[in-house]
């Protein structure tokens, strides 16, 4: 664990990604030379990208700020204000228990905990619900650990590692580490999503025998937008699917366990129990690939602001589930009892699915997305947007599933449900590639005079548009607060969105869902910028489309009544308007 920390600690303080790459191939090569089992390897791959256990382990470790902090407590033998002061001021509780633990006599000349010490202290956290065992257990590892040791042992507790080391740059690391092929790595990661496992089958030169176990998430496929697909579609290559307006996830089924996995991911099972009472009466083994839906009664689809209650709760209440009932619409097949069918060309994975659907599947909160040949896109769109969706997905027949991919197999077709022109209020610096640049745009419409703030958007700008807005906007800046400026208003933008829904975060009153930015309106001024009573208007279009219910009386009683203008008319997805 010191040589895993020591590296942690290089990766943080360099903003190299080969820097970072590099300090961590060499640990996970040195960690690797001893050990034959495979355990310390997994363990330091798992940590590295912010994991205790596997993804397919369901068992809470149950390690909270509280308990942690009785610990530091009394690993450090500090008074506990001035413990939790530390952490105030340090502003992360790790970063502070390592601070205060350099002070500890003899404790940087620790001889520290081995990486398999920690492997069966995660392993014996999860498999007690007791606290005092638990405490006892962490008690004992922090009394042998290194300051050093101690910070990234309190930080992976809460996935707080913060060293810049996820996805891509701990993937580069093991493909160094072993000298495989970086495209190989990615390729085992999407199936496995453990990064332990991954490291284990670089080592071992068996990435090829990555295979999807069900239980645990296997990465995403992801769809491509129509309009950056360049070349001609072929309707006899293709069906076409309803784009469900839900929560992507994923729903396995192994022995009398249901597991539901969300896009990150993370598992969010407690949230969705009738989900799992479905899926416990099936027989058999499956992994299945959809969304969840808001539903009616009748599983008709509801709005995704319905489902958003449900969002916000890891264990709903009787009452909430009875109000805004769940169900999972399945559209693809991941695994079952036979094996993994990721390789299967889309048109076999259908028919399993839907034999299986029809013979064994759940009879209650379940819905199998249906498919249709691909005709003429404009009214198939128009019919999918009135049952409730959000638009089409066309889906080539011939294509594997290609886990953690976006590419042209699966293509999503998707236009505004409105346009606003809206002036830009105030920009923020971005970050990554768009670091140095204002690529964050808040901005606002008309009311009695008045600009009032409606969305924010950063997408559907090209870089060379943001280093000219970044420009202009520099000019505009009247007062600066941090990496946000307010600015004259003066440039007029051209949003499209997917709904509007109320919001007390905005002085309109409202806010846009999905907002991007189709284009920066030069040619017009800032004062022919729309209104609030346009957006009202929008807003309840959406009621007559069934996109949006019927508002509550909390929602009624605080809303801003003010006279409403026609909605725009919107233009055809594939042809001139009429």
């Amino acid at each position: 664990m010191k040589r895993l920390a020591a590296a942690l600690e290089a990766t943080r303080l360099t903003r190299s990604r080969i820097g970072k790459e590099e300090a961590l191939a060499a640990v996970l090569a040195a960690v690797a030379h001893d050990d034959a089992e495979g355990v310390a390897l997994m363990t330091a791959a798992r940590i590295t990208a912010g994991m205790t256990l596997g993804p397919g382990d369901a068992r809470p470790l149950g390690v909270g700020w509280s308990l942690l902090g009785e610990v530091m407590v009394d690993a450090v033998g500090w008074p506990q204000w001035v413990c939790w002061e530390c952490a105030r001021r340090c502003g992360e509780l790790g970063e502070a228990f390592a601070l205060l633990m350099k002070r500890v006599p003899g404790a940087s000349a620790r001889g520290g905990v081995s990486l398999l010490e920690v492997a069966a202290l995660f392993d014996a956290l999860a498999s007690t619900g007791r606290r005092e065992l638990k405490k006892a257990r962490l008690d004992a590892a922090f009394a042998r650990a290194t300051p050093l040791e101690t910070k990234y042992l309190a930080k992976v507790f809460h996935s707080s590692l913060r060293v810049g080391a996820q996805g891509g740059v701990l993937e580069g690391a093991i493909a160094r580490a072993f000298q495989r092929p970086l495209e190989a790595v990615r390729a085992a990661a999407a199936i496995v999503t453990d990064p332990g496992v991954v490291a284990v089958l670089a080592r071992d030169d068996r990435l090829g025998t990555a295979r999807v176990a069900i239980g645990r998430p296997v990465a995403f496929m992801l769809a491509t937008p129509l309009e950056t697909i360049a070349t001609e579609l072929d309707p006899a290559l293709h069906v076409v699917e309803d784009k469900i307006d839900g929560v992507r996830a994923q729903v396995h089924k192994v022995g009398e366990r249901v597991s539901i996995f969300a896009r990150g991911l993370e598992r969010v099972t407690d949230a969705y129990p009738e989900i799992v009472e479905a899926f416990q009466l099936v027989r058999g083994s499956i992994a299945l690939d959809g969304e969840l839906v808001a539903v009616t009664p009748d599983l008709r689809p509801r709005p995704f602001l319905a489902l958003q209650t449900r969002l916000r709760r890891k264990e709903p209440s009787a009452e909430l589930i009875a109000e805004v009932p769940v169900a999972f619409f399945a559209y693809d097949l991941l695994a079952d009892d036979s094996g993994d069918h990721l390789k299967l060309p889309w048109r076999e994975r259908r028919a399993r699915l839907e034999a299986w659907a029809e013979t064994s599947g759940p009879r209650t909160s379940f819905v199998l997305n249906a498919v249709r040949p691909m005709g003429d896109l404009d009214p198939e769109f128009e019919a999918a947007r009135a049952r409730g969706h959000e638009g089409l997905v066309l889906k080539r027949v011939d294509a594997i599933y290609d886990a953690g991919r976006r590419g042209q197999a699966w293509i999503k077709v998707k236009k505004a449900f409105a346009t606003l022109d809206v002036v830009i209020t105030a920009a923020q610096e971005g970050t990554g590639k768009r670091a140095g640049t204002l690529s964050d745009y808040t901005f606002g419409v008309w009311r009695d005079g008045e600009l009032v703030n409606v969305g924010k958007a950063y997408s559907g700008v090209t870089d060379e548009e943001i280093v000219t807005l970044t420009r202009r906007l520099e000019r505009l800046t009247t007062e600066k607060f941090g990496g946000t400026r307010l600015v004259r208003p003066e440039i007029v933008l051209e949003v499209g969105f997917d709904g509007i829904q109320r919001s007390t975060r905005h002085k309109s009153g409202y806010a846009l869902r999905f907002p991007r930015i189709l284009r920066i309106r030069d040619d017009k001024q800032p004062e022919e910028a729309d209104t609030v009573a346009t957006v009202e208007a929008l807003f309840n279009s959406q009621l007559e489309t069934g996109h949006r219910e019927v508002e509550t009386a909390a929602e009624r009683k605080t809303a801003r009544r003010v006279k409403a203008a026609p909605p725009k008319k919107q233009m055809s997805l594939f042809g001139d308007d009429e």
